[in-house]
């Protein structure tokens, strides 16, 4: 089969952040029930986080608002097309199918999300390395002296994730005041540097 061309629509969906907010709303959130529901992103504030020892940012939230909407069309897949070609398939039917559905006047149920990426350590055992008593830290082997010893040192494994800090459903009138006070609330969050309900006047 020929091979699918990503629209910059779908491109724009992953680097603005909004697939991680649907990931985070699916698999991390437990208060919203998605099983079977389309998730569309109607507000986000994300921004890149550098970590120092990788090469490649992630994304990181003040807040974002998803909206729910049921799922009437299922994708279809081709045989023998890849995971990220079916990532692509199943945004492109959900947001034809949501676009469809907003134009027949549907409004879904509407949430909004504090998130949080961190990084967590995942203890994994232990090993013999090799330790210098004098400056009292582990070193390479190549560094063996006098000084240095073997000694048990813990192994972690590093895990990124999500904590999930605050879920709170809105209505139509608070959403409403949410969207036409976006630079408002965006200027408290600067201000401020934290996300607080209150700035929602919730």
């Amino acid at each position: 089969m020929d091979k699918i061309k990503y629209d910059s629509e779908y491109i724009s969906y992953i680097e603005s952040g909004e697939s991680a907010a649907v990931f985070i709303t699916r698999d991390i959130v437990k208060s919203i029930n998605t099983q079977g529901k389309w998730i569309d992103i109607v507000i986000i504030d994300a921004f890149d986080y550098w970590d120092d020892y990788e090469d490649y940012p992630r994304k990181d939230f003040n807040y974002f608002i998803v909206e729910l909407f049921p799922r009437k069309t299922k994708p279809v897949y081709p045989k023998g097309i890849s995971d990220n070609d079916k990532k692509y398939i199943t945004w492109k039917t959900a947001n034809d199918d949501i676009s469809k559905q907003r134009k027949d006047g549907y409004i879904g149920e509407r949430y909004l999300i504090f998130a949080k990426l961190y990084k967590k350590r995942i203890y994994k055992g232990t090993t013999m390395a090799l330790y210098n008593t004098r400056f009292q830290r582990f070193v390479p082997d190549k560094w063996k002296t006098s000084s240095t010893e073997y000694r048990k040192k813990k192994i972690f494994e590093t895990k990124w994730d999500y904590s999930i800090k605050t879920v709170k459903r809105i209505n139509s009138k608070q959403f409403k005041y949410i969207y036409n006070n976006l630079s408002r609330i965006d200027d408290l969050i600067e201000s401020e540097n934290c996300v607080k309900l209150s700035y929602f006047r919730l």
